[in-house]
C-alpha cells in the first residue's frame, strides 16, 4: 500500500549543525529554505570522528534555547516541543510543524566528503492523530531535497522530494509503528548507501547518499492530513573512518 501526503501550503523550517535558531516566521518549500546562510559551516569538520549523545535515560533533558543547547527546535502555536523528564516530546497539530534538530557535527549542504561512516540512532514512540507524523526528516551533502521517514495508521513510509534523484516517491517499507510503542532507529550511511533500521531490522535501503548533512526530528512541513505525538529518546550519533 502506497500513501502520501501532497503537503498542501507546507510551512517549514531550515535547520543547521551551526547557531542557535531564533524565531521562524510564515515558511514555505522545505527544511533548508529559510535561514541566513551565516547560520551554515562553510567547511567540514575538523575531526574525522566525532559523536553526540543526548536524552539518555535517567538524565534531565538539556533545555531547548540558548548557545549551550545541544538542539535547534521551532513550534507553531499550539503545537510545542517540550523537555520532560523522559525525553523530548514534540506535539503537532494540522497545519502546526514541531520539529528538533541536534546540532551534529554533519557535512554542509554543498560538501561531498567521502571514506566515512555515520550512524544516528534514536528511540521514539510514536501516535499519529491524522494520516502522517514525520519521524525524521534527512538531507545529504551534494544532494539537492530531502528524505521524510513518516508514520501513518497503516504503516510506515519513506518520502522523497521531487527534486531528488529518481524523486517524488513514497513507498511503504514497514507495518504499523504510529501506536504509541517505543522503537528503535537506526540510520547508517557508508560506502554511498544509506539502510534505514527498525528495532534491528533493515527495513529499507538507498544507493547514493556520501554523508549526512541536516536531520530534524517531527513535523518540518505540514498540512491538513498531518498531526500526532512523538517522544524522543537517547539520542546517538557516531561519525568515524571507514578506513
Amino acid at each position: 500500500m502506497k500513501r502520501r501526503s501532497l503537503l498542501r501550503g507546507a510551512a517549514t523550517g531550515r535547520l543547521t549543525a551551526g547557531a542557535a535558531v531564533g524565531a521562524i516566521g510564515a515558511l514555505s518549500g522545505c527544511l533548508a529554505d529559510v535561514l541566513p546562510e551565516g547560520l551554515f559551516s562553510t567547511d567540514l569538520p575538523g575531526d574525522r570522528a566525532a559523536v553526540f549523545q543526548a536524552l539518555e535515560r535517567g538524565e534531565a533533558p538539556a533545555g531547548l534555547s540558548g548557545p549551550s543547547s545541544p538542539w535547534a527546535s521551532a513550534a507553531d502555536e499550539p503545537a510545542r516541543v517540550e523537555a520532560i523528564a523522559e525525553g523530548l516530546r514534540l506535539i503537532s497539530s494540522p497545519g502546526r510543524r514541531a520539529w528538533v534538530s541536534p546540532r551534529l557535527p554533519v557535512a554542509p549542504l554543498d560538501g561531498i566528503p567521502r571514506g566515512q561512516i555515520e550512524d544516528l540512532t534514536w528511540e521514539a514512540s510514536i501516535t499519529v492523530q491524522r494520516r502522517f507524523f514525520i519521524v525524521c526528516e534527512l538531507r545529504f551533502a551534494g544532494e539537492p531535497g530531502a528524505l521524510l521517514i513518516q508514520a501513518t495508521p497503516f504503516d510506515l513510509q519513506v518520502f522523497q522530494d521531487a527534486d531528488r534523484p529518481a524523486g517524488g516517491t513514497s513507498e511503504s517499507v514497514s507495518r504499523l509503528v504510529g501506536d504509541g510503542t517505543t522503537h528503535f532507529w537506526r540510520v547508517r550511511v557508508a560506502g554511498g548507501r544509506l539502510d534505514l533500521r527498525l528495532d534491528g531490522t533493515t527495513i529499507w535501503s538507498l544507493q547514493g547518499p556520501q554523508a549526512l548533512a541536516r536531520v530534524a526530528f517531527g513535523e518540518t512541513r505540514t498540512d491538513d492530513e498531518h498531526g500526532g505525538m512523538m517522544l524522543l529518546r537517547d539520542v546517538v550519533y557516531v561519525r568515524r573512518p571507514l578506513a
